[in-house]
C-alpha cells in the first residue's frame, strides 16, 4: 500500500521516515528547544555513504540510523556527556538502542548500526570488532556523529571547518578509518556541505535524503514504533516507567465503553502512547521532583502539551491524533492548558484522553507519594469534576470499570 493509502484502520499508511522525522525531534528536545543533532547526523553520514560508494539501500539505512543513533540515551546528563568529541565509556547507551531497536520490527534493520556507532578503529570495543570488522554503517554514523558535536550554532560553519578537520585528522587511525576522514575532508571541500547544515536549510537536506520508496507504516508496525517511544519517554523516571503505556489501553478501553468504532480504539490507543511525548523536553530533577515545582518548573511541565502538539503535527495522517494527544490537560472550564480550550472545543475522545491521563496517573506511584486507593481515586476524579476539569459522563466510565482499568494501569508494560 502506498504511503498516504488508506486503511481499515482510518489512519492511513504513514510513511516512515516521515514519523521518524517527527518523532526524532523529541530526542533533541531541552530546555532551551530543540538542538537538530539527530537529523544533522543522518544528513551528514547520508552523505558520507553516498560518496562512499553505497547503494540506495545502503544509503537509506544510515540515514534513518542516524534518525536514531542515540536512542538509547536515558537521561540529559548523559546526553551532555556525549557532546564531549572524545567521550569516554560511551557504549551504555549505544548497546540499549541495538535492544530498543531490535525488539521493534520496523526498525531492526537499523540496530546493528546504532550498536557500533562509538567503537573505535583501533579496537578495544566491547564489540570485540576493530578496523575494517566494524560495520561500515556504524563507522559512517560515529564519524558523522562526532563531525555534528563539534559544530557550533552562532558561528559561520565556513569558519569552523578548517579547526574542525584538523581534530579530526588527529584521531584518524584511533578513532575513525583514515580514509573516511579523508572523505569527509574532500566532500567538505564543498562549502554547501556545510551550509545546508544551518538550521534554517537543514529542512530542505532532509527532504533530499529521506528515503522515498517502500516505507510505509501498517497499523501493527505504527504501534510498535509509537510503543518505542512511549517507553524512551516512561523509562526516564522509576515513577513513570509504564504510565503512557497505561494511559493508552485505558483510552482504548474508554473508546470502547462508549461504543467507539475499532479504528478510533486503536487511534486513541496510538495518542495515549505518544500524549506525553514533549516530557522528552522536560528535565529528570523536575520530573523526580518529590516536593511542590516552583514557578520556573511548573513552566517547563506546561511546555510539554504544546511540544507533542507541534512534533505530531509534522505526522501527515495525525490531524486528530494529534489533539487528542496534546489536549489531555486541557479542561471543559478553558482553565487547562496549553491552549485553554473549553468543552465546546473538546472532542469525546480528548475528553477521554484527560480522564485516563488522570486516572493512570492516580493509579501509579509517583515521587511524592504511592499510588491511591480506589476511593481516593473516586474522590479525586468527582471533584475534579465538580471543579469544572473533566467530563462526568467519560469519568463515570472510568469509575464503572475501576478495578479493571487498575488492572490495565498495573499491568502495563
Amino acid at each position: 500500500m502506498r504511503p498516504g493509502a488508506r486503511d481499515d484502520y482510518g489512519c492511513g499508511t504513514l510513511d516512515l521516515p516521515g514519523f521518524l522525522l517527527a518523532l526524532t525531534l523529541a530526542l533533541d528536545l531541552s530546555h532551551g528547544g530543540i538542538e537538530p543533532h539527530h537529523h544533522r547526523v543522518a544528513v551528514i553520514a547520508a552523505r558520507l555513504a553516498e560518496a562512499a560508494g553505497l547503494g540506495p539501500e545502503q544509503r537509506d539505512e544510515v540515514f534513518l540510523a542516524g534518525l536514531v543513533h542515540d536512542i538509547g540515551v536515558r537521561t540529559w546528563r548523559e546526553k551532555a556527556r556525549l557532546a564531549e568529541l572524545e567521550v569516554r565509556e560511551p557504549f551504555t547507551h549505544a548497546e540499549e538502542g541495538y535492544e530498543l531497536l531490535a525488539a521493534t520490527p520496523p526498525l531492526a534493520g537499523l540496530a546493528s548500526a546504532v550498536r557500533h556507532h562509538h567503537d573505535r578503529w583501533e579496537g578495544a570495543n566491547p564489540s570485540g570488532l576493530a578496523g575494517a570488522a566494524i560495520p561500515l554503517a556504524g563507522q559512517l554514523l560515529h564519524l558523522a556523529d562526532r563531525v555534528e558535536v563539534l559544530l557550533k550554532d552562532g558561528t559561520c560553519m565556513l569558519e569552523q571547518v578548517p579547526g574542525l578537520l584538523d581534530r579530526l585528522r588527529g584521531l584518524a587511525g584511533t578513532h575513525f578509518d583514515p580514509h573516511l576522514v579523508d572523505l569527509l575532508a574532500a566532500v567538505g571541500g564543498r562549502e554547501s556541505f556545510w551550509l545546508d547544515l544551518e538550521p534554517r536549510f537543514l529542512g530542505r537536506a532532509l527532504e533530499e535524503h529521506r528515503p522515498r520508496a517502500g516505507t510505509g507504516l501498517g497499523p501493527g508496525a505504527l504501534r510498535s514504533v509509537a510503543e518505542l517511544f512511549a517507553r524512551l519517554v516512561d523509562r526516564r523516571s522509576p515513577f513513570t516507567h509504564r504510565h503512557s503505556r497505561g494511559v493508552a489501553a485505558v483510552a482504548r478501553r474508554l473508546g470502547a465503553y462508549f461504543g467507539l468504532p475499532p479504528e478510533r480504539q486503536d487511534q486513541l490507543y496510538w495518542a495515549g502512547l505518544l500524549h506525553d511525548l514533549g516530557k522528552l523536553g522536560v528535565g529528570e530533577e523536575i520530573l523526580d521532583k518529590p516536593g511542590p515545582l516552583d514557578e520556573r518548573e511548573v513552566c517547563f511541565i506546561r511546555r510539554h502539551t504544546y511540544l507533542t502538539y507541534r512534533i505530531l503535527e509534522m505526522v501527515d495522517g495525525f490531524g486528530e491524533i494529534k489533539e487528542w494527544a496534546a489536549f489531555h490537560h486541557e479542561r471543559l472550564d478553558g482553565r487547562g492548558y496549553p491552549f485553554h480550550l473549553d468543552g465546546a472545543r473538546l472532542s469525546l475522545e480528548s475528553r477521554i484522553m484527560a480522564v485516563a491521563d488522570v486516572f493512570t496517573a492516580l493509579v501509579e506511584d509517583r515521587p511524592y507519594r504511592a499510588g491511591l486507593p480506589p476511593d481516593r481515586v473516586r474522590a479525586v476524579l468527582e471533584d475534579m469534576v465538580r471543579n469544572g476539569a473533566l467530563d462526568p459522563r467519560v469519568v463515570a466510565a472510568a469509575l464503572d470499570g475501576g478495578e479493571d482499568l487498575r488492572g490495565l494501569v498495573l499491568g502495563a508494560g
